[in-house]
């Protein structure tokens, strides 16, 4: 009798390791953007993503108060973002302190801000004075944090991949000459100071053709060979990432690790390309999702994990540019999933909310941030080199399905606790 209840003691044990798994395991991101005028309060977003999934931090284009506010308690972790326009003011001390104090200091720690980007794919904006100001206002950035006695908030910046001239093959990456030498070294020897990652945005979406398919959406194809690895690349994300680090290689930084700050695909585009579909989104974010929970790394950096937010929490109607800038979301604005890709807990069910007004207008949102109607579309919108690909599709109302055609770990959570109960039935317990 003691034997048996040994065994079963053991497997129930084993149950709950699964079963806490499937809430720790995965670290993934959401960029969560406001600009939509049926969007549930940052209080229902916060409590959605704590119970109904398994995403564990969100990334803001601002450092909007209401959110922060919102989050403060739900072990939520909060990247927020400072404004482009602001980063020439924010290289004096002095500026720079009272951005920490106006916007991280009140908040934290009750709300788990663990990062600040100064400022949103500044390299591509070819503004000299944004450029050559940019190291600077994070090294005062990080300046400020430590003098407001904050010492665990990583400070960086996000890339959009314009910042490689050369990117194939991927152990050829390389900066642009002059940037690397004159930007992105002394900001890796910042990063490698302060252990905080080099963060970009690679999206498989604006180097989709028809041809290239399978080869963007992680799906089966021949693989494209790198001569100087013999690494053969089966997938644009991984080939894009190594190229990078490829590039940091050559300054002499392979310890600094990769952030991916914005990746996704979206679900509607304008008639005449099809690239844009439901399960085009689903299987690529799946495959993403599948891969954090892993814990993959690159095939050439294959030892590190490199974590991911994907773009984007909800569906935004009032995003500026083509349809396809307001159909990037996991989420409808009545939080129920525009497809299933693994961010929902398993078992939970996710009925519409019935609140899907917001708390505040965008236009009000930046005006508490100090931003320009220009300036916040800008930064709250992904990089802009793929923004006028438009493609046709249409995002199902009630569409749910997994087309990476994995294993998702939900499923697997179930599976593995239906043949933990057979070893009950084995063991000789009787329910």
């Amino acid at each position: 009798m003691g034997t048996r209840h040994n065994n079963f003691a053991l497997v129930l044990r084993l149950i709950a390791a699964v079963l806490s798994l499937s809430a720790t395991a995965s670290a993934i991101g959401v960029n969560y953007g406001t600009l939509g005028n049926n969007l549930p309060t940052p209080a229902t977003v916060a409590k959605f993503l704590k119970t109904k999934t398994i995403i564990e931090s969100v990334k803001l284009f601002n450092a909007d108060p209401d959110i922060l506010r919102a989050f403060a308690g739900s072990g939520l972790k909060v990247t927020v973002t400072i404004p482009n326009g602001l980063i020439p003011s924010l290289t004096k001390d002095d500026k720079a302190r009272g951005w920490i104090n106006d916007h991280i200091a009140p908040f934290y720690p009750k709300t788990k801000i663990n990062r600040v980007l100064v400022g949103n794919e500044i390299m591509a904006t070819l503004d000299d004075n944004l450029i050559s100001n940019l190291v600077p206002a994070m090294k005062a950035v990080q300046r400020a944090l430590v003098k407001a006695g904050i010492d665990d908030v990583q400070v960086t910046t996000a890339h959009a991949m314009g910042i490689l001239k050369v990117s194939e093959p991927p152990s050829a990456g390389q900066f642009w000459p002059g940037h690397d030498v004159a930007v992105y070294a002394p900001m890796l020897q910042f990063l490698r100071e302060t252990d905080a990652p080099f963060m970009v945005n690679p999206y498989s979406y604006f180097g989709y053709s028809p041809k290239m398919a399978n080869y963007s959406l992680f799906l089966p194809n021949p693989g494209i060979p790198d001569p100087a690895t013999g690494i053969t690349y089966t997938d644009m994300f991984d080939a894009t990432l190594d190229a990078t680090y490829s590039a940091m290689k050559r300054l002499n930084f392979t310890d600094v690790s990769l952030l991916v700050g914005e990746t996704g695909w979206p679900t509607l585009c304008l008639p005449g390309q099809l690239e844009c579909t439901v399960d085009n989104a689903a299987c690529y974010n799946s495959h993403l999702v599948a891969r954090d929970i892993n814990g993959t790394g690159t095939p050439l950096v294959p030892d590190k994990p490199i974590g991911i937010f994907l773009f984007a929490l909800f569906n935004e109607n009032q995003k500026p540019g083509p349809i396809t800038e307001q159909h990037w979301g996991l989420f409808k604005p009545d939080m129920t999933p525009v497809y299933d890709c693994g961010v929902v807990r398993p078992g939970e069910e996710i009925v519409a909310s019935p609140e899907s007004s917001p708390s505040s207008s965008p236009k009000e949102d930046q005006q508490a941030n100090g931003n320009s109607s220009d300036e916040q579309e800008k930064e709250d919108s992904t990089d802009e080199q793929g923004k006028e690909n438009s493609s046709t599709g249409s995002e199902s109302e009630t569409s749910t399905s997994n087309a990476a055609g994995l294993y998702p770990y939900s499923q697997f959570v179930i599976d593995f606790v239906s043949v933990m109960l057979v070893m009950l039935g084995i063991l000789g317990f009787d329910p």
